[in-house]
């Protein structure tokens, strides 16, 4: 897998009486089998607020929040935990602890190799 590019976002209201403002969408654009694809990983803000007082206690992930946000890395996460999502364009996580279970234990070797890629490309 050749990770191209990954973002994240927060959502904005398009209407007044819509909800998106409760909501990050992560994505992450990768090249498999020789075609190019896009997953958006999308769940409620607060998710990453709470997970971020968390994983800024652990170094390796302290290494990576410098740089990334969590809204930029979640895909990712989501897509080197569980090569299920590789067969999704998009998933929506709607509980707090299938959320903090994608940074648990992650892939450190692989992870890094991968942002530090992007870095690379960004540079």
């Amino acid at each position: 897998m050749l990770i191209q590019h990954i973002d994240g976002m927060e959502l904005e209201k398009e209407k007044p009486n819509t909800s998106e403002d409760f909501f990050n969408r992560s994505e992450v654009t990768y090249e498999w089998n020789g075609k190019t694809q896009t997953f958006h990983l999308l769940y409620v803000r607060y998710f990453e607020e709470k997970l971020q007082e968390e994983l800024t206690q652990h170094e390796f992930w302290k290494e990576f929040l410098s740089f990334y946000k969590i809204t930029e890395i979640a895909a990712l996460t989501a897509l080197l935990k569980d090569s299920a999502y590789l067969k999704r364009k998009r998933s929506y996580i709607n509980s707090y602890d299938e959320f903090r279970e994608l940074f648990n234990q992650p892939n450190e070797e692989l992870l890094r190799s991968h942002l530090n890629t992007i870095k690379q490309i960004t540079k």
